[in-house]
């Protein structure tokens, strides 16, 4: 999945810009588009029509239509010719940052994090998500079409909660907040706790027992009638949908033996967890089936870059889907946020290590979906138009995104890098350089 014989760059780059001048020349009209038809495609639902090595798709008011071999000359306000082009639902990152940070290196720029001992799970990042983000087009040029975004934390192990965003740069682009509670159990974790992992899930226990006993004594600790909690009042409210059930846990933790303390956590407080990380899941792949406890994973991973991760390998996604576990990629570790589109990538290598080629498409689409409750992740009669026109195999490297679709709305695939790359391809006339005067 990683490599072409033939690939030449300078083709695919001539071959991506003629698309965007055509397709996209008349963005401002087909913004407007209400119905889409994609004809001749190989189309991959991962619904129960499964993959349609050439077929139709119409999209109207937002949501996919019909899906079939042949539609016929519907009627359409864009058609677009799929013929040697694969379709599949838009990329959903299961973890990411967008829209919180721009530059990582600029602290003044980046919102995902805060110093405050004060504020832990009760920590709300999503009023300072920013839609005109630079790394929001340049992802979505890449095929991402929604994200869950998670604040990261530098002083205590619940780092706050998270939110879903789609990837449109509109002021209406968080379409829910309070998705999951972030907590750092492992490595960093015990660095944050104060050194040890025994004092990382000592204070998770903690706060997680004391959740439960404000729950039922809230009038009587709010009025200060009750014995002193090591944890905030907004903490606990915060605290309130996790141990409800109506909230995910999202924790970090690599180590097999980790993982494990994690199971039965969340065993013990029936909560709703998915584990991110998890490097050694593959030796634990059983226990995890059977918890149904799904994980998040960079599946480039495989040098054992900390301890935790000595047990690392490039066949862990192909070995715990074998298992019965549901596996989620997102972008590369190295990259973060600002690649976040190169889930794809991670699930190429997956492919190439086993796990089998639609399983590699769900693991970036559906998979997500289904974790986190968004929508998009299938192309099915009533989903939602969240979807992708490759040039080729989307787990490909060398394949590129040349339609997208989010909530059935065309979306423009012009980013800062596009606008860098034109500005030398076609430099000003008579300025002998591509910057204007």
């Amino acid at each position: 999945m990683m490599c072409v014989n033939n690939f030449s760059p300078n083709k695919i780059f001539q071959a991506a810009t003629r698309i965007a001048l055509v397709v996209f020349a008349g963005m401002t009209w087909a913004a407007q588009a209400q119905t889409v038809l994609i004809k001749d495609a190989k189309i991959i639902t991962l619904g129960d029509q499964g993959t349609l090595e050439q077929g139709d798709l119409l999209v109207r008011d937002g949501r996919v239509e019909q899906v079939a071999q042949d539609l016929g000359d519907l009627a359409a306000d864009l058609v677009i010719d799929g013929r040697g082009k694969v379709v599949t639902p838009g990329l959903i990152a299961p973890s990411s940052e967008l829209g919180l940070t721009e530059i990582g290196a600029a602290a003044s720029t980046n919102d995902s994090a805060v110093t405050d001992t004060s504020i832990g799970a009760g920590f709300d990042p999503s009023v300072a998500f920013n839609p005109h983000s630079t790394l929001i087009p340049f992802n979505r040029a890449g095929g991402l079409t929604r994200a869950v975004v998670v604040p990261s934390s530098e002083e205590k192990i619940f780092a706050g909660q998270g939110f879903a965003i789609k990837l449109t740069g509109d002021f209406d682009s968080v379409t829910k907040s309070g998705l999951v509670q972030k907590v750092y159990f492992g490595e960093y974790g015990a660095q944050l706790a104060g050194g040890s992992r025994a004092r990382a899930y000592q204070q998770i226990e903690s706060a997680l027992q004391q959740a439960v006993e404000y729950a039922g004594n809230r009038d009587a600790i709010r009025r200060g009638e009750w014995r002193e909690l090591d944890f905030s009042v907004a903490d606990l409210e915060a605290l309130q949908p996790l141990i409800n059930g109506e909230q995910s846990l999202l924790i970090s933790a690599n180590r097999a033996s980790d993982i494990l303390q994690v199971l039965a956590l969340s065993k013990r407080f029936k909560l709703k967890t998915i584990i991110q990380g998890a490097a050694e899941g593959w030796m634990v792949a059983d226990q995890l089936a059977a918890a149904r406890v799904p994980v998040v994973i960079d599946a480039m991973g495989n040098s054992p870059d900390a301890f935790e991760k000595l047990g690392a390998r490039l066949d862990n996604a192909a070995l715990m889907q074998k298992a019965g576990v549901v596996v989620a990629i997102s972008g590369p570790g190295y990259a973060g946020s600002h690649n976040s589109y190169l889930s794809r990538q991670g699930a190429g290598n997956a492919v190439a290590y086993g796990l089998p080629l639609e399983e590699g498409v769900k693991a970036i689409t559906a998979n997500v979906a289904a974790i986190f409750g968004l929508e998009g992740g299938v192309l099915a009669p009533g989903s939602q138009a969240d979807l992708v026109l490759w040039s080729g195999d989307p787990l490909e490297v060398t394949s590129f995104a040349e339609f997208v679709l989010i909530d059935g709305k065309p979306q423009s695939l012009v980013n800062r890098s596009t606008r860098l790359r034109d500005r030398y391809l076609h430099p000003q006339a008579g300025t002998g350089h591509a910057y204007r005067q």
